[in-house]
């Protein structure tokens, strides 16, 4: 490992935008923060991201090392370490999907699937497919009235004032749509 002075001169030259004094600190310092952010996440992938994001504040905040008056690699290091424990609290619990009762038997965990069963799901895609061929059926007009009634969630006054037609017609279109449906669902089933 190299000694503290020389440490120090290549952190002076990085607070200088120095990038091959950047690349020289980081084959001589990225072994040892790998290893202390392994040790603390317990998983290569993060502790590599953790030591790319130590490089970029060391990188970012090189000059203000002077002013701190210790060891480079102890302010190296806490860096990596500050960056790991940050990282290790963002995570969220992990539940294993097996676990050991007190007789050392193997159980696992049943997780509820909240799509609903395969019957279920092909019902639900085939009343989808009969709703959008039932719409398709009533004309432009009263098909866009009655989507803007009931996606919109636009009152029947709101829907005549916003497509321009008499208050009656739209009632009217509304009501004969949802009756259309409701008949054209009915033969479908």
């Amino acid at each position: 490992m190299t000694d503290d002075t020389t440490l120090q001169a290549l952190l002076g030259r990085v607070a200088l935008q120095d990038r091959a004094a950047l690349h020289e600190l980081y084959k001589t310092t990225a072994g040892r923060l790998l290893a202390v952010s392994y040790r603390i996440l317990n998983d290569r992938g993060a502790a590599e991201d953790v030591l790319q994001d130590t490089f970029i504040t060391v990188w970012t905040r090189a000059a203000q090392f002077p002013a701190l008056r210790t060891s480079p690699l102890a302010w190296l290091t806490s860096i990596a370490r500050n960056r790991a424990i940050d990282v290790l609290r963002r995570r969220k619990p992990e539940t294993p999907l097996t676990w050991q009762d007190d007789e050392g038997q193997e159980h696992q965990h049943d997780v509820a699937d909240g799509s609903g069963s395969p019957l279920d799901q092909l019902l639900t895609r085939q009343a989808d497919g009969r709703l959008g061929h039932c719409l398709e059926q009533i004309e432009a007009e009263p098909r866009a009235a009655l989507k803007l009634a009931y996606f919109d969630g636009l009152t029947h006054e709101q829907l005549a004032e916003r497509i321009g037609r008499p208050l009656g017609t739209v009632k009217a279109w509304v009501r004969r749509s949802l009756l259309r449906l409701r008949d054209c669902m009915g033969e479908a089933a």
